[in-house]
């Protein structure tokens, strides 16, 4: 190993890659197409990016960098340029997750979980997790349920990418395990948005298919009463509907939000665009 002492408490060097193992605590999968491209740009210009590991006799652990210690594994390297910072496994994990999430990264919403329940086993805080991963109590709390509350078969859905973290909080207050199996199935089956999932729970009126007839001047729909009644705030304020064509969708949207606050939810009914074969209004 040949090493180079920095300025702070970093230390560059350049290390035998048997001597690089991952975390165990892992974030996210290694991605196969992210390593391709690793492979290309490492053996076109070099690696550009040191990776940076802590010490853990023996050897040393990564911190950041999986992808381009796999990519340069198969390149048949036997040495790659590291930072060596001194972090423990816990700092180490957290610095994981928020540079993941500052980068935007797919992060496994399961693993983040069970990290911040093993963190919280330890003596850690929600106020603490929050402040080190730059989110609020209320996001890790959220986070924290996934792993209280959720049914293994969900969790299954969930690192299979079949339902998103979204949907999975909002599963999580399900507290009726056979409940929350049965709506699980039912997002994955109808592929429903996390928007239809809180107004199905809600008890709000989905948006629902109508009957649509042309005339020389448009369209005519008929919508039923529940529908409009969804549309206005009272069930009974007058509104006018807006009409965009997206694709062979026809989207209605309730005009009276305009007037409203800008984070108040409107209304939208989605039909088929028809064949125009019907008899006039």
């Amino acid at each position: 190993m040949t090493q180079v002492a920095g300025e702070d408490e970093n230390r560059f060097a350049y290390l035998e890659l048997d001597s690089v193992k991952p975390s165990s605590w892992t974030l996210r999968p290694i991605n196969q197409e992210i390593v391709k491209e690793l492979e290309r740009s490492i053996e076109t210009m070099g690696l550009l990016q040191p990776i940076v590991v802590r010490e853990c006799r023996p050897g040393y652990e990564i911190v950041f960098g999986n992808h381009r210690v796999e990519a340069c594994r198969r390149l048949g390297m036997r040495y790659i340029r590291a930072v060596i910072r001194e972090f423990n496994e816990e700092d180490s994990f957290l610095a994981r997750v928020s540079e993941n999430l500052v980068r935007n990264n797919y992060v496994d919403p399961i693993a983040e979980a069970e990290g911040y329940r093993t963190l919280m086993n330890r003596g850690w805080t929600l106020d603490s997790i929050g402040r080190n991963i730059g989110k609020s109590d209320s996001y890790v709390c959220d986070r924290l349920a996934l792993v209280d509350h959720l049914h293994p078969s969900t969790a299954t859905k969930i690192r299979a990418g079949n339902l998103s973290a979204s949907h999975a909080e909002i599963l999580s207050r399900i507290r009726d395990p056979t409940k929350q199996k049965e709506i699980a199935d039912l997002i994955v089956k109808k592929r429903l948005s996390v928007r239809t999932l809180e107004n199905m729970l809600n008890g709000t009126p989905s948006p629902i298919r109508v009957p649509v007839e042309s005339t020389d001047r448009g369209l005519c729909v008929r919508m039923p009463k529940e529908f409009l009644a969804a549309l206005t705030p009272d069930g009974n304020t007058p509104c006018s509907l807006l009409m965009r064509v997206r694709g062979r969708t026809i989207i209605l949207e309730n005009d009276i939000a305009k007037g409203l606050r800008r984070n108040v939810r409107y209304r939208r009914l989605m039909v088929p665009v028809p064949t125009w074969e019907v008899d006039p209004c």
